[in-house]
């Protein structure tokens, strides 16, 4: 199935994003609101050539076979030559008729296929027990970069939630105080 990366036209690239705020209530009247949580479910459109071969057909056939659901990795670049991967998880493809003009040989065909998946970003920790790890990132060289950044993002959580634990306390002795 690793050829069949030739045969896409166009792929949604996902990219790490959160819902939509939340209003939040305050006393006197005050509305504010708070970040969603971090978005996992995507929805986009692929396009995949038709070939005489029929790949299309054979892709429709696997997926159907794996129950529907499959996983994969998008590569800005190509497999061995890229410098990001994508791993989308429960990608979940259909395929819609092609349309055939018999009056044009030269016309290339394509597949319209809704797609939707589960992104987790390239530094994924979901779960109490990290079950859902990234696809492959390594990238030559680029290891202690990366372990720079999660411990960069790791202690920006850490002080976001020593920060949320102050303004918590902080609300609690104004409410104490009237």
């Amino acid at each position: 199935m690793e050829d069949l990366r030739f045969l896409f036209k166009s792929c949604p690239r996902p990219i790490v994003s959160n819902e939509d705020p939340a209003e939040v209530q305050y006393a006197g009247g005050f509305t504010g609101i708070v970040a969603g949580p971090p978005k996992t479910h995507y929805t986009g459109n692929l396009q995949i050539l038709v070939t005489e071969a029929g790949h299309d057909q054979l892709l429709a056939e696997y997926v159907v076979a794996s129950g529907g659901i499959i996983h994969g990795d998008y590569y800005d670049g190509r497999l061995g030559s890229f410098t990001r991967s994508y791993a989308l998880e429960n990608c979940a493809i259909r395929f819609e008729s092609a349309e055939y003009d018999s009056d044009s040989r030269s016309q290339v065909m394509t597949v319209s296929c809704p797609i939707d998946y589960n992104y987790f970003g390239s530094f994924a920790n979901i779960g109490t027990n990290g079950s859902i790890q990234p696809g492959k990132k390594e990238i030559d060289g680029t290891a202690e970069l990366v372990n720079r950044v999660q411990q960069v993002i790791n202690t920006a959580q850490q002080a976001t939630n020593l920060e949320n634990a102050v303004q918590g306390v902080g609300r609690q002795l104004g409410n104490l105080f009237g």
